[in-house]
């Protein structure tokens, strides 16, 4: 059998050193141009790194862990899609643990993969009370830890998360400039640190105008079901009827919206509607969904980053990052209704 190059064989043809070689390989600093040469010759000579040999040479398992409560939500698929880009690019695997897979809680999987050391960082999505002990044990066996929108203060590891309180305000702001007075917000679980943050922020910016929130609950899921079931509620109210409505996420959004639609009432010339996360459907459905964009993808590629800095004993620059978010305004807002 033919032998297949090797990092040497790269290295000359590149005219680079075999440690250049491995740093483009693996993510490391070089300029460009040195890594287009070493791309290009990659390319031709049909190297293939052997990635296993140098995870046994560093004592790692190269496999990182993806823990989340569960993996149906879209907001979970684009972090996983920043997550896998910035994997594949390293030849670093990815285990996904979903703690709420079978409608009950079951985390003994992803403790396993501590106890038996099978990945060599974590990565938490939404971590709360229930995730503690999880977090705390592998902070115990100094894993690289990285928490994206955790719900709860935890020491140590890095936090990665978007900026809730800042977007509320400009909610606020872009409905009062439309003439609203009189705001709802329907929020997710009121143990979602997000979810209190983005009230926090539409409270801050009334606050402002000596305006205060005309109605505000929490939700126990963000699921589709209750924006539906706020709906029948806001049907009910009359003419009493918040002008505005801000729910949690986008499918709550649209389950508000549909329902409100087939009774015959107008999105926005009865009651002007705003989601979170603008997933797809936000602007495919009829009117467009105004809602708040985040950098979903970017927020798990930040948690590898972190992650891998780590490992690499090298110095985390930012152990909390913020991200900011866009109001992404389309035809589901409009002018406060004139007979209200």
């Amino acid at each position: 059998m033919a032998r297949g190059p090797d990092i040497a064989e790269v290295a000359r043809h590149a005219r680079v050193s075999k440690s250049t070689v491995s740093r483009v390989i693996n993510g490391g600093y070089a300029s460009a141009e040195v890594r287009a040469r070493v791309a290009k010759v990659i390319q031709k000579l049909g190297y293939t790194p052997w990635t296993t040999a140098r995870n046994f040479s560093l004592g790692r398992a190269g496999c990182f862990g993806l823990v989340v409560f569960d993996t149906q939500s879209e907001w979970v698929t684009q972090i996983l899609g920043g997550i896998e880009e910035e994997l594949t690019s390293r030849h670093i695997s990815l285990l996904v643990g979903s703690l709420f897979l079978r409608g009950t809680f079951e985390a003994s999987t992803v403790a396993s993969w501590i106890r038996e050391r099978r990945v060599d960082g974590l990565i938490f999505v939404c971590p709360g009370r229930r995730e503690r002990a999880l977090v705390e044990a592998a902070r115990k066996m100094q894993f690289a830890v990285a928490l994206i929108a955790p719900d709860e203060i935890f020491k140590g590891g890095i936090v990665v998360r978007s900026d809730n309180i800042g977007v509320g305000r400009d909610i606020a702001n872009h409905l009062l400039e439309l003439g609203h007075r009189r705001i709802a917000y329907i929020g997710g679980t009121e143990d979602s640190l997000d979810s209190r943050h983005r009230c926090e922020g539409l409270e801050l910016a009334l606050a402002q105008h000596k305006l205060k929130l005309a109605y505000r609950t929490f939700m126990p899921r963000y699921h589709v079901d209750e924006g539906v079931a706020y709906a029948k509620k806001w049907l009910k109210l009359g003419r009493t009827r918040p002008t505005a409505v801000v729910l949690a996420n986008d499918v709550m959004a649209l389950g508000f919206m549909r329902t409100v639609q087939t009774h015959g009432l107008s999105v926005p010339g009865d009651v002007s509607v705003i989601g979170f996360d603008d997933i797809p459907a936000s602007g495919l459905c009829w009117p467009g969904l105004t809602t708040v964009r985040q950098e979903m993808r970017a927020m798990g590629a930040e948690a590898c980053h972190a992650i891998m800095s780590t490992l690499d004993h090298l110095k985390v620059e930012r152990p909390h990052v913020e991200f900011p978010m866009k109001l992404m305004v389309r035809e589901s807002t409009g002018p406060v209704p004139d007979k209200r």
